[in-house]
């Protein structure tokens, strides 16, 4: 089992501070594999390292609590963003005639269902009423599974069945929205198992044609240093605005840290279980000070 971050970070502290800038480049690349297989991906791990050298010019010396201290800085600057306002976007789409499309998007398996269900949940909480549009056409299953969520909360589902249209069913989900007062609909979107250009292309369509609102990333917590991938597969797509991390409670905090700062987008909260009520808000003070 590779040691905790904690530990490994300190080794980091501990060997640039005895040695100095010269040797960063090589202090990062004997610690990589430990650090990687501790769950931080490699363009994680680049930033901080040429933040780091940025931060040694012209510095012959430097403490291990200036080290500590700088990245943390550095790392709480590129994370430390205000979710966005669901009620915000919600009555500002209400004023100009219109129902909300909130999109979610992400791999099988991450949890993407039942964090739009999660999402659902904290919308009526704050006294909004929400529609979920099936538009996960692709997977066997999957208007069953987003079904049995959302009867959990009482929440009305639109099906369009196995192989239909995503963006179509989503298009009749904001027309019952309206027609029945609804404030916003949730779109499910398929995820498969990996990115490939036919699920991109698929994604940019549905993207195009319903203009969503607000385009939401769910990530998967245990993916560790993979949930760099899943964040590059689906931008590189589809637009992201926030980001919802699954399974925290398994995983900690290293999939949260790493999907805000590499997409530089807000945590708009974290999965803390399988039951429709476990979520919480995201502490980037929190999460760092746990994770280094």
């Amino acid at each position: 089992m590779p040691r905790e971050l904690k530990r490994i970070f300190s080794d980091l502290y501990s060997k640039i501070a005895s040695t100095g800038r010269k040797n960063v480049d090589k202090i990062f690349s004997e610690l990589e594999i430990e650090l990687v297989e501790s769950g931080l991906s490699v363009q994680f791990l680049d930033g901080i390292k040429e933040h780091i050298k940025r931060e040694l010019a012209g510095k012959d010396r430097v403490s291990e609590d200036f080290l500590k201290g700088k990245i943390r800085e550095h790392v709480l600057k590129k994370i430390k963003l205000e979710p966005p306002d669901l009620g915000f976007i919600i009555k500002k789409a209400k004023e100009e005639g219109r129902i909300p499309v909130f999109l979610f998007f992400g791999f099988n398996g991450v949890g993407k269902s039942l964090s739009l269900v999660k999402t659902a949940d904290i919308l009526i909480k704050n006294g909004f009423s929400p529609l979920i549009a099936a538009a996960d056409t692709f997977r066997s299953a999957a208007e069953e599974q987003l079904e049995g969520y959302a009867r959990m909360i009482r929440v009305q589902v639109v099906k369009g069945g196995r192989g239909a249209d995503p963006a179509a069913v989503i298009y009749d989900a904001v027309q019952k929205a309206s027609f029945k007062g609804f404030d916003v609909v949730l779109g499910d979107t398929s995820g498969r198992r990996a990115m490939d250009r036919n699920l991109g292309e698929e994604l940019r369509r549905i993207v195009r044609i319903t203009k969503p609102d607000l385009n939401i990333l769910v990530v998967d917590g245990l993916a560790g240093s993979d949930v760099v991938n899943q964040c590059i597969g689906f931008s590189q797509f589809v637009p992201i605005d926030t980001v919802i991390v699954s399974k925290v409670d398994a995983g900690g905090y290293a999939a949260a840290i790493q999907a805000s700062y590499i997409l530089e987008k807000p945590i708009l909260f974290l999965g803390t279980g399988t039951s429709v009520k476990d979520y919480v808000k995201f502490d980037p003070e929190k999460a760092i000070d746990e994770m280094f």
